[in-house]
């Protein structure tokens, strides 16, 4: 977060303050070249970790574009099969010992998914979707027969219920977990899930389903089946990953129990081993992957589990002693839908030092060597996307919309700040914004109409 000149680039969100009196803020002042607070989105530490809150990718490219959305997979713990929900389908896959391919002869066409979890028995998994979660069987001639279903809304995963349930599935919703269990041709919601939840991205489950997470971005939460109900395991909790870590992407237990892993959204796999004497960290059992994973599931091994991307999985495995990688049953070269709907980034309060009451907003597509305001060709973002610019004056307290190119008014105050909402209607497109440039028009007696910079901190 520097004072720049801009050289160009795809998508531009510039804010312009204009001040009425006070003076102006510290920093350097030209009156040819105007300066103004930039977000170039390249030094992450200033985006979307300890300065920035952020629920969209700055990672790797330099660019703010959606997250992409959740996804889950589910590896057949009693052969070699994977299941991955992708929101649009659901794919099957197959290692033969050499590799992973696409499992050929399954009818799973047309079953949208937004998470699937192999059940306790028999050759079974559950499948959710925007409306429902269902139970299918597989018989002898690998044709997929749907067994059960019921109706449901909000669901953000799945996972085996508990022992004593064998066609049980835990689901994670947005308004808590629930545990369903198949009688007849109907999945009827029992009770004993996890409560007082809300929010949750996910839910997994040892195995057999009696240790079972839930998460949200921040935090991670265990808990254990009693015979009747879920209930919290404080001792067995992880503690909250450091914010430089970003939010939690997954979890998922090691297959054969015993512990589980966390991963988090900079690619920190963090392994935890669990017992009568509580909570130990196992630094052999972790490792550091590329940012901005999208799932975590179990694999099909004693101790492996397989990070989730829109291009395949990352297999991670105890080999020789040695916890790594292993490539054959790795996927990579996949071409999953992959965006989420939605996303917000929100910068940092910026102190004007002075009383602003009116802002400007320029979406544009600046030439190589222009800067704001004298860029005049709105930027285009993908069919179906967007992104909607606001402004506090408040410290993020209250927002006022800005539309591109027109001046707007604002409640008067000193303490800015801006927010991009992202959003598409095609899981494939995303829009992108490469920078994003806060700057105030101040009035000096002695040098005109100048650029004064708005910093804040070490940024300054």
């Amino acid at each position: 977060m520097q004072p720049r000149r801009a050289l160009g680039w795809t998508l531009t969100a510039a804010v312009v303050a204009y001040a009425l009196g006070g003076s102006v803020v510290a920093g350097t002042v030209e009156t040819t070249n105007p300066y103004w607070f930039r977000d170039s989105y390249t030094t992450r530490s200033s985006v979307d970790q300890t300065m920035t809150t952020a629920a969209v990718n700055t990672a790797g490219t330099g660019t703010v574009q959606l997250p992409y959305a959740p996804m889950q997979a589910a590896f057949d713990p009693a052969g070699t099969f994977a299941l991955v929900a992708m929101q649009t389908g659901l794919d099957a896959y197959v290692f033969d010992g050499i590799g992973v391919s696409v499992l050929q002869g399954w009818n799973l066409s047309g079953i949208a998914a937004t998470g699937v979890a192999w059940l306790k028995r028999g050759a079974a998994f559950a499948v959710s979707s925007t409306s429902q979660v269902a139970a299918y069987g597989i018989d002898s001639g690998g044709q997929v027969l749907r067994a059960a279903e019921t109706a449901a809304s909000g669901v953000e995963g799945l996972a085996p219920g508990p022992a004593s349930l064998p066609f049980g599935v835990l689901a994670a919703t947005v308004h808590g977990a629930r545990v369903y269990e198949a009688q007849g041709t109907a999945l009827v919601e029992v009770s004993g899930g996890p409560s007082g939840l809300s929010g949750n991205l996910g839910v997994a489950s040892t195995s057999g389903g009696a240790v079972a997470a839930t998460w949200q971005r921040e935090a991670v939460q265990i808990w254990a089946w009693d015979g009747a109900a879920y209930l919290p395991v404080s001792q067995w909790t992880p503690p909250t990953p450091p914010r430089v870590d970003g939010p939690v992407a997954g979890v998922a237990f090691f297959p054969q129990g015993g512990g589980y892993w966390v991963l988090t959204a900079q690619g920190d796999l963090l392994a935890y081993a669990y017992g009568s004497t509580g909570l130990q960290s196992l630094g052999g059992m972790g490792t550091t992957l590329s940012p901005m994973p999208v799932g975590l599931a179990s694999g099909w091994g004693a101790s492996a589990v397989a990070a989730l991307r829109p291009t395949g999985w990352t297999y991670e495995d105890a080999q020789a002693g040695v916890f790594g990688r292993d490539a054959p049953r790795s996927l990579t070269g996949q071409t999953w839908p992959s965006y989420a709907a939605q996303g917000v980034l929100q910068s940092v309060v910026l102190s004007a030092g002075h009383q602003v009451s009116e802002v400007r907003m320029e979406d544009a597509d600046c030439a190589a060597g222009k800067a704001p305001p004298d860029c005049t060709r709105q930027a285009q973002v993908p069919g179906g996307t967007t992104v909607t610019y606001q402004v506090s004056t408040d410290g993020c307290a209250t927002w006022t919309s800005a539309l591109p190119f027109t001046n707007v008014k604002v409640p008067a105050g000193d303490q800015l700040c801006y927010r991009l909402i992202l959003g598409t209607s095609d899981p494939t497109e995303t829009p992108v914004v490469d920078v994003t440039n806060l700057y105030e028009l101040a009035t000096e007696q002695t040098t005109g109409s100048v650029a004064a910079l708005l910093c804040v901190g070490s940024n300054c």
